[in-house]
């Protein structure tokens, strides 16, 4: 695997657990009313977006040509069914927590996609995407430019309907269209993933600049009133880019540490449960003094948690199909 790969996706999970450790702390303690927070918070949307930024680049780097005869058929393996256990999983807990039918609840998170995993149900819409760009040999020449046309007038159409779309939120967050200009910058990366690589490298301190750059616009859009709290934004799009290529550029000298490829290798597996897992500790993270202790405290123990769980189902047969093919290694009989 790809180091600076790694130095990505650690950072993205870690950005999402952080994100969501502020929402469930809010959840319980009230919404905090300050804009330094509610911006910071702004910002750890880019997460979410860069991993299928990222997912992609890795299918384009390493199927240029030609996929292999059981690709989706794998994903559909590794990637959808342990979201399907994550789904039964969330159910069971609305269930017993929440008094919800277990049926209800299961269509919700499974149809729906209404909890934090939603997201593997957009990314499965990419893979067969991508499937068919490979199968026909669509030619990205035309494709891109079409990709991030409809995706600009998708995002903007939500902007200008609001009512709509708050209304039909899952269809809308859910339904590929509105990724399809993170699908097409990251099918380009990956196809050139070596030029983009070098270059990056080169210019490194340009990738720098460019987030400092992304990072004002979204900051003066903010305090001119645009204060929603998602990636579904035109101005997140600079952002999400501008902070992918910097990961990707200083990932390439960065030292390599074990914990990065740690949480690289846990972080699906992070990303199904934690926000189960966050539940059941933010009563008591919640008692802590200050938000921001509140926040950290949260943040790091259900990482641990999420860790130590995983490893655990890890020792499980057919485990893969619950936490993903994370390639934890057993120790030996």
């Amino acid at each position: 695997m790809v180091y600076e790969w790694n130095v990505l996706r650690a950072i993205a999970c870690l950005s999402i657990v952080l994100l969501h450790a502020t929402t469930n702390t809010e959840i319980i303690n009230g919404t905090i009313e300050n804009p330094y927070y509610q911006f910071f918070r702004l910002l750890l949307c880019f997460a979410t977006p860069t991993f299928i930024l990222l997912s992609i680049i890795i299918l384009a780097k390493r199927y240029p040509v030609e996929l292999p005869p059981n690709f989706l058929w794998r994903r559909f393996q590794f990637v959808y069914i342990p979201f399907v256990a994550a789904s039964i999983l969330y159910a069971v807990y609305a269930t017993l927590h929440y008094d919800e039918s277990f049926w209800n609840a299961l269509y919700r998170h499974i149809v729906l996609g209404n909890f934090s995993g939603w997201f593997v149900m957009t990314i499965f819409q990419l893979y067969i995407l991508f499937f068919i760009i490979k199968k026909y040999q669509l030619s990205s020449i035309w494709l891109t430019p079409i990709m991030l046309a409809l995706g600009i007038l998708y995002m903007t159409l939500a902007k200008l309907n609001g009512e709509f779309f708050i209304v039909n939120d899952n269809l809308v967050r859910l339904l590929f269209i509105g990724w399809l200009p993170y699908f097409a910058i990251a099918y380009l990366i990956g196809t050139h993933y070596r030029w983009v690589a070098s270059n990056i490298s080169k210019y490194k301190f340009h990738t720098l600049v460019f987030v400092v750059l992304s990072t004002s616009i979204l900051a003066i859009n903010y305090y001119l009133g645009a204060t929603e709290i998602t990636s579904r934004r035109l101005d997140m799009m600079l952002l999400i880019i501008s902070i992918t290529l910097c990961i990707l550029a200083f990932g390439q000298i960065a030292p390599k540490l074990k914990i990065i490829n740690l949480v690289s290798q846990y972080s699906f597996g992070i990303f199904l449960i934690h926000w189960l897992v966050q539940e059941f500790l933010v009563p008591y993270t919640a008692q802590i003094p200050t938000t921001s202790l509140q926040v950290i405290s949260l943040f790091l123990s259900s990482v641990i948690v999420c860790m130590l769980i995983i490893k655990i189902i890890s020792f499980l047969p057919y485990s893969a199909y619950l936490i993903g093919k994370a390639h934890i290694k057993k120790p030996s009989q």
